[in-house]
């Protein structure tokens, strides 16, 4: 089997030496052009080296805010709580075992005999019951104040406590 020129010269259109000459003209072209790309121009700086001299900067600056945090990134420090902060968080804490105590007492129909019966038990609290219908739930202030509730008589302090929760049913 032999390959055919899909496509033979005609030598009455063009000659040999046209041909060659085309040819030769075509290639050195692309000699000349393959090694413009090869090879950099003096007048072009070679690319990269700045690169790291700036990578060598930014890993400087990130080490430094990371080792030791200037003000403007760690900000300042968080304000402790105030003793009427504190007093309002255990007021509200009573108030939240209150209102699980009594839907306990709802859904068994009797007070639990400890917290410990209850869903969630909050640290620091103390459930006393007078018999079965009244209890007290305390908890002790910072100070070692106790600070009481009494479901026979419920102060409105520990509801001001709950003030602005959104309760089941709508906003309170």
């Amino acid at each position: 089997m032999t390959l055919e020129d899909p496509d033979p010269p005609d030598d009455s259109l063009s000659r040999v030496e046209d041909r060659e000459r085309i040819l030769a003209d075509v290639l050195a072209h692309a000699e000349v052009q393959e090694a413009q790309y090869k090879a950099l121009p003096a007048t072009e700086p070679v690319g990269g080296r700045w690169k790291l001299a700036v990578a060598s900067l930014l890993f400087a600056l990130a080490t430094w805010v990371a080792l030791v945090p200037p003000a403007w990134v760690a900000g300042a420090a968080a304000p402790l709580p105030t003793e009427g902060d504190l007093e309002r968080g255990l007021r509200a804490a009573i108030y939240l075992q209150v209102q699980q105590v009594e839907a306990f007492k709802l859904r068994e129909g009797r007070l639990p005999s400890q917290l410990s019966e209850l869903p969630v038990e909050l640290p620091g609290l103390t459930l006393v019951r007078s018999n079965n219908r009244v209890y007290q739930i305390r908890g002790r202030r910072p100070d070692g104040v106790v600070v009481v509730y009494d479901s026979g008589r419920p102060s409105p302090a520990f509801e001001a406590a709950a003030e602005g929760w959104i309760v089941a049913g709508g906003e309170r």
